[in-house]
């Protein structure tokens, strides 16, 4: 029995010195897997890089940018966002073309980066932030005749100069036959200013943004068209940055696409919709109706999409009108690389996802 219960001794001894090995074992491989891990988590957040997003309050075209970043998508992709209050598109585009490191991208409208593309700043254009959003509009009365487009000559319109709508809508009046040039166009210096010169009588059709068009409904004016009916998916804002930084920090223009790419598969949820009103009036300081009407009621349609095809229409639809001499060839400062990269990453991941299949048709569509 002494003989029995020293072996039993020895084996329970041997069994508890290879347990304790096997524990430190394990406790070493652990320290040395969150050594690595701490190590690969300082690297990269060496490696993050900031873009700086000029914007200015209160605004909500860039609907999909804002979302990115309120649902952490921009930090899940490796890319810091800074958004910049600024006041204006000149403000925004001039510090962009100096590099001075205060504004990396502007997302709002087009003609003013078309503008300083024309007037020789090295500017790029690497995404979409909205397409359509235009309307015309007429005194109520006049609603029903100017829904006849041969009506359109020989008339006076108000517009601001080079507005998206008005210089998409002259382009389809003159594929449709329409002499353009016996229209007169009152150029005035804002919205409201269109509005009322429509209801004075000063000119008989008024080009604007849609949203604006539904608040002058009190002015007696109403609207005609609005101009995504007339021409679907006609560019209007897009994402332009200083072509030099786009080169340096590609990786960063690419991650932060893909952010927003994931942000519009969300956009487009309608299971969504709620949570994305009450944070965007929340963050705009709007009315849930107004966010409602302009990002979903309106045909204003968010989209990453550079569309470089409808850049190069829209341009040459400005120098046909006079706004540009169209000495810059503007295909040179449109890249669809960063996106295009960002497409297929989303796609890698969600090969079977319809949405972005969607996105792959019409990026194929819009920048052969």
């Amino acid at each position: 029995m002494k003989k029995k219960a020293k072996e039993i001794l020895v084996a329970v001894v041997l069994i508890l010195v290879f347990l304790v090995g096997c524990s430190t074992n394990v406790a070493e491989e652990k320290k040395d897997s969150n050594t690595q891990n701490k190590e690969t988590a300082t690297i990269d957040k060496q490696e993050i890089e900031t873009l700086k997003y000029g914007i200015t309050p209160g605004t909500i075209r860039t609907a999909i940018v804002l979302l990115a970043d309120h649902l952490g998508y921009f930090e899940e992709e490796g890319v810091d966002v800074e958004f910049v209050d600024i006041s204006d598109a000149p403000a925004a585009l001039t510090s962009i073309s100096a590099n001075k490191g205060e504004v990396d991208i502007w997302g709002t409208g087009i003609v003013p980066g078309l503008n300083f593309i024309a007037n020789g700043s090295d500017l790029t254009i690497f995404a979409g932030t909205a397409a359509e959003g235009g309307a015309i509009i007429a005194k109520n009365e006049d609603i029903d005749a100017y829904k006849d487009l041969s009506a359109y000559e020989n008339i006076k319109i108000a517009t601001v100069r080079a507005d998206t709508a008005w210089v998409t809508g002259r382009e389809v009046l003159k594929e449709k036959g329409i002499d353009v040039d016996s229209i007169e166009v009152i150029e005035v210096d804002g919205q409201v200013a269109v509005a009322q010169a429509i209801a004075k009588g000063e000119a008989t059709l008024g080009f604007l943004p849609t949203e604006f068009a539904k608040k002058f409904e009190d002015l007696g004016v109403g609207i005609v068209y609005e101009v995504g009916e007339l021409a679907p998916l006609y560019v209007c804002c897009r994402q332009i940055t200083s072509t030099a930084l786009l080169e340096e920090k590609e990786d960063a223009f690419v991650n932060f696409l893909t952010a927003s790419l994931r942000a519009s598969e969300y956009y487009e949820d309608e299971a969504n919709r709620a949570e994305i009103i009450q944070f965007l009036a929340d963050y705009s300081n709007q009315t849930e109706e107004y966010v409602n009407e302009y990002l979903f009621e309106n045909r204003t349609i968010m989209t990453v999409d550079p569309n470089k095809n409808g850049i190069d229409t829209y341009y040459s639809s400005l120098v046909d009108a006079g706004y540009f001499d169209g000495d810059v060839d503007i295909n040179e400062h449109v890249d669809t690389n960063v996106y295009k990269q960002a497409l297929n990453r989303v796609v890698q991941k969600e090969p079977e996802n319809p949405f972005y299949q969607s996105l792959v048709t019409i990026y194929n569509q819009n920048n052969s």
